[in-house]
């Protein structure tokens, strides 16, 4: 915001409302707590919280940070033209990355036959309306690409202990990680994958900040670039812009990073095309 010109504290001022992601309050009553306080815009960081948002005024303006598919989840009527009171950005919508994260899994190792995923983007804090996409999306590049999967949903990190013996009892050639876990279930997480032998991939380069061992591969967008464009939305509508008029952004650009400490960990030597082709090489 200060490098648009505004400054927290005189131009604007922010309140925070409490709830924390994958909280399990009530996110209506959350919503309705800070529409009363009678904010001139919503920032939220799911679309769950947007949609709780919206149930709660159709007239102050809401921004997503993040979102998966917010025409099928109901918060807009389509990218180009939201046409209501929500815009923001869509990082999954119409980007074809989950059969991307698939494919660059099998390039890493052309013999697996089996994935399992980790998967935390479930209820309240992602609708019902975004994971089936998602799904179908997995399932659809899982058939083209002659995998089998088993998705286990994991909704706190309780549950990661048993959510990886489900996996482990499967016998998995491969990973796919969602990134709704605390740093400690990360890293539970991460270090299962090295000791079971198991290339992995994840959505959000959150999971190369925690200590080693990190997941092989990262495919997501870049996170300062969707905070930037998130932004941007926000001082057009603080400026006067009609939020349904914005079109909700995809990421601009998803960036790859191949860790070679894992791969070395795990055994695995890379092909050096999928090497070449990493925006990041951890060393």
């Amino acid at each position: 915001m200060r490098a648009l010109g505004w400054i927290e504290g005189q131009d604007f001022i922010v309140m925070q409302s409490g709830i924390e992601i994958g909280s399990r309050s009530p996110l209506d009553e959350a919503a309705q707590r800070v529409v009363a306080n009678k904010p001139d815009l919503i920032f939220t960081n799911t679309t769950a919280y947007a949609l709780a948002a919206q149930r709660a005024t159709g007239s102050i303006p809401i921004v997503m940070l993040t979102s998966g598919y917010p025409v099928e989840a109901g918060v807009a009527h389509s990218l180009a033209k939201p046409g209501r009171n929500v815009t923001g950005n869509a990082l999954y919508a119409e980007t074809g990355v989950w059969g991307k994260m698939l494919q660059l899994l099998r390039e890493t190792k052309p013999d697996i036959k089996r994935v399992g995923i980790l998967w935390t983007y479930i209820i309240p804090a992602f609708p019902k309306e975004e994971i089936e996409p998602a799904y179908a999306e997995l399932n659809s590049a899982a058939r083209s690409l002659n995998l089998e999967l088993h998705i286990v949903e994991v909704a706190n990190s309780d549950q990661v202990l048993a959510a990886l013996a489900e996996i482990d009892e499967w016998k998995p050639g491969g990973l796919l990680l969602t990134s709704s876990f605390t740093e400690k279930a990360r890293s539970v997480v991460t270090q299962f994958a090295v000791d079971k032998g198991l290339p992995t991939i994840v959505d959000f380069d959150v999971w190369t900040r925690i200590a080693p061992p990190h997941p092989l591969l990262c495919y997501g967008p870049i996170y300062r670039e969707i905070v930037q464009t998130a932004v941007a939305s926000v001082d057009k509508i603080l400026r006067g812009s009609n939020p349904g008029d914005l079109p909700i952004q995809r990421p601009r650009r998803f960036e790859l990073i191949v860790n070679l400490k894992t791969a070395k960990a795990i055994g695995l030597d890379l092909p050096p095309v999928l090497v070449a082709r990493a925006d990041r090489v951890i060393e």
